[in-house]
């Protein structure tokens, strides 16, 4: 066996690498119903759609967005007419993010694409294993808060 092959197996029998290309698989069903919002901007518009206004690191933490990543995330969906930020007039270190009416509209339609998604893929694995699936993928997901 060639170093080549050995590795290829190896890489090819690994979790994380799995794992990885179920995202890749999951991000390009995405695209193809959503070229316009990327999964992390649509937990962000679907959080303000379901809460309503936030304070940006209570935004963060609902949506699972890091924040080095958040900032620049919400200046484009600022600049899309989807959101607004405004400072908190109780603490000028708080920004508060909102829906604009267009936020709105696009959370329904991407709720509509989020769907189609999951129906894809639970035409591909069935409803058991999908919800085995998403009942690990959650704990795992959890476990990463504590880490």
């Amino acid at each position: 066996m060639t170093t080549g092959a050995r590795y290829e197996g190896l890489l090819a029998d690994g979790m994380a690498h799995q794992l990885r290309r179920a995202s890749q698989a999951v991000n390009a069903s995405w695209q193809l119903r959503s070229s316009d919002l990327t999964p992390p901007q649509f937990a962000v518009v679907q959080v303000l759609d379901e809460r309503g206004s936030l304070d940006q690191k209570t935004l963060g933490a609902l949506a699972a967005v890091d924040r080095s990543t958040l900032t620049p995330l919400l200046d484009r969906l600022v600049a899309r007419g989807l959101i607004t930020k405004t400072m908190d007039v109780h603490n000028r270190r708080r920004q508060l993010i909102a829906l604009t009416p267009a936020g709105h509209e696009r959370a329904a339609l991407g709720r509509q694409q989020a769907q189609e998604t999951s129906r894809w893929i639970e035409e591909l694995l069935g409803p058991e294993r999908l919800a085995t699936l998403t009942l690990l993928l959650k704990e795992l997901g959890d476990a990463g808060r504590d880490q």
